[in-house]
C-alpha cells in the first residue's frame, strides 16, 4: 500500500469522477462480492473501471466467473427504475434473467477471448416491471491481462428504439400519404392543407437534423494523435479504435500500416499535406470504405486533421478529430427522395387538377367514398401529430446527453443580437441562471490578450468564402470571480442568400489540459538540459524517448532509437538484467543507482549508473517506465586508482609495522619484571595503539581486496559461541570503561570464514563502545533462528536517526553530529562488515532510536543448512 494512502479518505485514482455512478461505485461495499477490496482489484479491472467512470458511452463492466456489475452513469438510463441500482455488484444474468437466453451463448464466446458487435440488436427486457422490445447498438468486447487470459467482458450499449420506431412511422406515414392522395384527387382544397402540413414537418425534420449535425460535428470525440513523417500512432482513444476496427494494439503504428485500405481514398495524401503545410484539412460526410474486424463496410465522417508545432513552431504531428455521421447522411439521403418523390406527386396533381374541370359532374357521385377517405385522411393527421411528439421526445434525449457531458452550447442570431447559452456554458462562464447572455458581456469576459484575434476568428466564420467554421482555443474571465480558464469553442455559420443567419457551436472547459501542456513543457525543457541520458520505454522495452544527452553518451541520434529495443544498448552477457528491473518496476518500486555496463554506437563498454522510475497516468495505473542513466566510466577508473593506491600504501605500511610490532612485544617481556612502571605501562599503550593501526590497514587491505575482486573467503566449520567469547575477552583487555555481556548465547556450529567474521564480531562491539556513554553496558548476543546464526550487538549509545540508518552500510559514510564530532573514524568498518557476511550468503541489519541506542545484528547459515 503507497505511503501516502488513507483508506477513509482518499479516493483511488481510477475511482475519480463518474459523477452518480462514480459516487455509488465509491461508497458501495465490494468485500461482499467476489471482486473484493478495490484496492486490490487487478490491474485491468481498475484501468477499465477509470475508463468506464470518465466515459460518455453507455458502458457495462463485468467481471470474472460471477460476472459482477460496474457500470456508469449513461449505461444506467437503460436499466430502469427496477433494475438499477440493485443491479450494481451483482451478477449480470442475476440482472438480465429473462434475457439470458439471448445473451448467454454471446457471453460465453466473449469469454473465450471472441468480440461482437451488433447494430439494432433486438432483446427483451424487463423495464419497469413489464417485458419491453428494445432494439440496442451492442458490442461485447473480452477484457485480458497481457498474456491474453479474459477475466470480464465489457459492454457498450446505445438504444436505437426510438430511431427505428422513427424510421417505421416514417415509412408507413408515406405510404398512407401516398394512398391518401391516389384518393383524394378529387378533393384538392384538402389534399393542398396536407401538403403543407407535410411540408413543414420535412423542414422541422431538416431543421432538426441541422442542429443534431452542428452538436456532432462540434463534439471533441474520436481523437487520434500521430508523430513523425511516417506519421505513427502516439494516441488514440477508444471511439476512434472502434472506429478503425483494428484491435487496442496500434500505438506505435504507422497510420498508413493501420488502414491499408484507406490507399485511393485521398486520406494518406491529406494527412501528408497537413503535415508538410501546417494548413488545417476538414472533411464533411465523407464516405470511407473500411475493413472494420474483418468486414469491408461504407461509412460517413465528418473529420479534421490538425497541425501539432512545439515551442518553435515545428510541425512534429498530425491531430484527427472525427465524427461518424453515416446515420445523418443516410437520413437525408431518404429526406431528398423523399422530397423527389413529392415533388413528382405535386407535378401529377397539377396535371390531375385540370382534369378535375372535366369530371366535376362525377364528383357527385363519390360523395361517400369522399367521406370515408377523409376518416382515413384524420387517421394519418394523427400520426404525423404521434411522429411529431417522438421526434420532440428524441431532441429532449439528445439535450439530456449533451448535459451529461459537460459541454456547453450556444446559438447566436445576427440578424437580431440575440444570444442564447445553455446551463452548461453559464456554468463555464459562472454566470447565473437569471443573467441575460448578451453579446456585450460575451466581449467583456473575453480576455484581453486574446479580445482582438477572438473576434478576427468570428468575423472569418461570418464570410461566406471560409465555409463558416469556427474553431479555436482562448481564455477567458469568469462572471462570478474573474479567474481565468481556457476553453475551446467550435462552431458553423448557416448562410442564406449569402448572409449569415445563424451561428451555432459548443464551448468545453479545457484549463486542466492546458496546465498540463505547460507542464509537460517544462519538464520536456528539464530532459533537454539534463547532462544525463533521460529516456522512457514501454513494458516491451522499446525506447519511447530520447534526450540530447543519451545521444551524447550512446552515440545514437533519437532518430535511431526510437521504436528500436532497449537490447540495442545491453551487453550479451547482461541481457538478464532487464527482465528483473521490468518486475519490479511493475510492482511499483523504484530502481535506484543500478551500476551496470552499456554498449555504445563505437561498440564501448561503459560503465552507467541507471535509475529506473514508473511513469503513471491519472489513475495510478503504471504506463512505462522512465531511465535516467549516468555515465560513471571515470568515476570507476578513479576508483581502481584508488584502490590501487591504498593497497600499495597498506603494502607498504604492513612491513615496518609488523617489525614495530614484534620490537614492542620484545621489549614488553622484558619490562614485564621491571620495577619501573611507566615503562610498562607506555610499552603496553603503545602495543595497543599498533594493534589499533594494524586493525585499520587490515580494513584498508579487504576493501581494495574486495572492490577488486581478490578478497578470498576461506570457509571451515567452527563454534561461532566459542569464537564471540574469545572476542569479547580480548576487547575487555583494552575497553575498562565499559561492561561487556554475553547474554543468551548457545554452542551454534557454522561454516564460514573464522578470521573475517571475529573482524566483524569486533568491529560492531568497537563502534558499541565508541558510541555510548562512559560507564554503559554493551550486551552480545546469539541464537539460532529459521535455519540461521543470529548475533546481536547492542548498546545504550546515541542511537541512529532513520536517514542515516538508511546509509550506514556505505563505503566512507559517517554519521555527522554535534555528538560524533570527537570520534575517530574513517567509515569504512561496517562497510567491509556487510561485504564480509553478504559473501557468506548472510544479512546485516540493525535497529536503533535516537536517545535509546541501537542494536546491530548479522545472521550466517548454519552449518548443517
Amino acid at each position: 500500500m503507497p505511503e501516502n494512502y488513507n483508506s477513509e479518505n482518499t479516493v483511488l485514482p481510477f475511482l475519480q469522477g463518474g459523477g452518480s455512478m462514480g459516487e455509488l461505485i465509491r461508497r458501495y461495499n465490494w468485500e461482499t462480492t467476489p471482486v473484493g477490496e478495490p484496492l486490490n482489484w487487478p490491474v485491468q479491472l481498475k484501468q477499465q473501471t477509470g475508463i468506464l467512470l470518465n466515459s460518455l458511452s453507455p458502458m457495462l463492466i463485468c467481471w470474472g466467473a460471477e460476472l459482477t456489475q460496474l457500470y456508469n452513469d449513461a449505461f444506467m438510463q437503460l436499466f430502469g427504475q427496477i433494475k438499477h441500482p440493485a443491479a450494481l455488484g451483482k451478477p449480470f444474468f442475476q440482472t438480465y434473467a429473462e434475457a439470458q437466453d439471448v445473451l448467454q451463448p454471446i457471453i460465453k464466446k466473449v469469454l473465450q477471448g471472441e468480440a461482437f458487435a451488433y447494430p439494432d440488436f433486438k432483446l427483451g427486457l424487463n423495464n419497469n416491471g413489464s417485458i419491453e422490445e428494445v432494439y440496442l447498438d451492442f458490442s461485447c468486447t473480452p477484457i485480458t491481462d497481457e498474456y491474453m487470459n479474459v477475466h470480464g467482458v465489457l459492454m457498450i450499449c446505445f438504444e436505437t428504439t426510438a430511431s427505428l420506431s422513427d424510421l417505421k412511422d416514417a415509412q408507413q406515414s408515406n405510404k398512407e400519404i401516398s394512398r391518401s392522395n391516389r384518393e383524394l384527387v378529387t378533393d384538392n382544397e384538402q389534399l393542398s392543407g396536407s401538403q403543407q402540413n407535410l411540408r413543414r414537418i420535412v423542414y422541422e425534420l431538416a431543421e432538426s437534423e441541422h442542429r443534431i449535425r452542428s452538436i456532432i460535428d462540434n463534439a471533441p470525440f474520436p481523437i487520434g494523435v500521430y508523430l513523425g513523417a511516417d506519421l505513427r500512432v502516439s494516441l488514440a482513444n477508444q471511439a476512434i479504435i472502434d472506429v478503425w476496427g483494428k484491435g487496442p494494439n496500434v500505438i506505435g503504428k504507422p497510420y498508413k500500416e493501420i488502414l491499408p485500405e484507406l490507399v485511393n481514398q485521398a486520406v494518406f495524401e491529406q494527412l501528408d499535406a497537413v503535415y508538410r503545410t501546417g494548413k488545417t484539412f476538414h472533411a464533411r460526410n465523407q464516405q470511407l470504405d473500411l475493413v472494420v474486424n474483418g468486414l469491408s463496410t461504407t461509412s460517413y465522417f465528418n473529420y479534421s486533421f490538425n497541425a501539432l508545432r512545439d515551442q518553435e513552431g515545428k510541425i512534429y504531428g498530425v491531430m484527427n478529430t472525427a465524427a461518424d455521421v453515416t446515420d445523418a447522411v443516410v437520413a437525408r439521403q431518404r429526406v431528398e427522395e423523399a422530397s423527389d418523390e413529392l415533388a413528382a406527386l405535386n407535378e401529377e396533381l397539377a396535371a390531375s387538377n385540370e382534369e378535375m374541370q372535366s369530371v366535376n359532374e362525377e364528383l357527385q357521385s363519390v360523395n361517400e367514398e369522399l367521406a370515408s377517405t377523409n376518416e382515413e385522411l384524420n387517421e394519418s393527421r394523427q400520426q404525423l401529430e404521434a411522429a411529431n411528439e417522438e421526434l420532440a421526445a428524441s431532441m429532449s434525449r439528445l439535450r439530456m446527453a449533451i448535459e451529461s457531458t459537460g459541454l456547453g452550447t450556444w446559438e447566436y442570431i445576427p440578424t437580431t443580437g440575440e444570444l442564447f447559452w445553455s446551463t452548461e456554458l453559464r456554468e463555464i462562464y459562472g454566470m447565473s441562471a437569471s443573467e441575460p447572455a448578451t453579446m456585450e458581456g460575451f466581449d467583456a469576459h473575453i480576455h484581453p490578450d486574446d479580445y482582438v484575434w477572438v473576434h478576427q476568428h468570428i468575423a472569418s466564420a461570418m464570410s461566406p468564402a471560409t465555409g463558416g467554421r469556427y474553431d479555436l482555443n482562448y481564455r477567458i474571465t469568469r462572471f462570478d470571480n474573474n479567474e481565468i480558464r481556457w476553453i475551446k469553442v467550435q462552431g458553423s455559420v448557416y448562410f442564406e442568400n449569402e448572409q449569415p443567419v445563424r451561428f451555432i457551436g459548443t464551448a468545453f472547459d479545457i484549463t486542466e489540459m492546458k496546465l498540463a501542456e505547460e507542464q509537460t513543457a517544462k519538464l520536456a525543457a528539464i530532459i533537454a538540459s539534463s547532462d544525463d541520458a533521460i529516456i522512457s520505454k514501454n513494458f516491451d522495452s522499446i525506447i519511447t524517448s530520447w534526450n540530447t544527452s543519451a545521444e551524447r553518451i550512446f552515440g545514437y541520434t533519437a532518430d535511431e532509437m526510437l521504436g528500436e529495443s532497449l537490447y540495442k544498448l545491453i551487453p550479451a552477457d547482461r541481457h538478464h538484467e532487464e527482465p528483473l528491473i521490468l518486475s519490479s518496476v511493475r510492482e511499483g518500486k523504484r530502481v535506484q543507482h543500478f551500476e551496470t555496463k552499456r554498449l555504445t554506437k563505437d561498440g564501448r563498454l561503459i560503465d552507467v549508473s541507471v535509475t529506473v522510475s514508473p511513469i503513471r497516468d491519472k489513475q495510478g495505473n503504471i504506463i512505462g517506465l522512465s531511465k535516467i542513466a549516468r555515465d560513471i566510466t571515470e568515476r570507476k577508473l578513479d576508483e581502481i586508482r584508488k584502490n590501487d593506491f591504498i593497497g600499495m600504501v597498506s603494502h607498504e605500511l604492513k612491513t615496518p609495522l609488523t617489525s614495530l610490532s614484534a620490537i614492542l612485544q620484545v621489549t614488553k617481556a622484558k619490562l614485564n619484571n621491571s620495577d619501573d612502571a611507566f615503562l610498562a605501562g607506555a610499552m603496553q599503550k603503545a602495543n595497543l595503539q599498533v594493534k589499533r593501526m594494524t586493525a585499520m590497514i587490515n580494513g584498508f587491505l579487504n576493501i581494495s581486496r574486495l572492490e577488486s575482486g581478490k578478497i578470498l573467503i576461506q570457509k571451515q566449520a567452527f563454534d561461532l559461541a566459542k569464537l564471540i567469547a574469545g572476542v569479547v575477552d580480548e576487547v575487555k583487555v583494552t575497553a575498562t570503561t565499559h561492561t561487556i555481556i554475553i547474554k543468551d548465547c548457545q554452542e551454534i556450529e557454522v561454516n564460514a570464514d573464522e578470521d573475517k567474521i571475529q573482524s566483524v564480531i569486533s568491529n560492531l562491539i568497537s563502534n558499541a563502545i565508541k558510541y555510548s556513554p562512559i560507564g554503559s553496558e554493551v550486551q552480545v548476543s546469539c541464537a539460532m533462528f529459521n535455519n540461521e546464526a543470529v548475533v546481536g550487538i547492542k548498546d545504550q549509545g546515541i542511537g541512529i536517526k532513520p536517514a542515516d540508518a538508511e546509509r550506514i552500510f556505505d563505503r566512507y559514510y559517517r554519521v555527522e553530529t554535534l555528538d560524533t564530532k570527537h570520534i575517530s573514524g574513517f567509515g569504512i568498518g561496517l562497510y567491509l562488515s556487510a561485504e564480509i557476511i553478504q559473501h557468506h550468503n548472510g544479512r546485516i541489519w540493525l535497529d536503533s532510536e535516537p536517545g535509546k541506542g541501537s542494536t546491530f545484528y548479522f545472521s550466517l547459515p548454519l552449518l548443517n543448512v
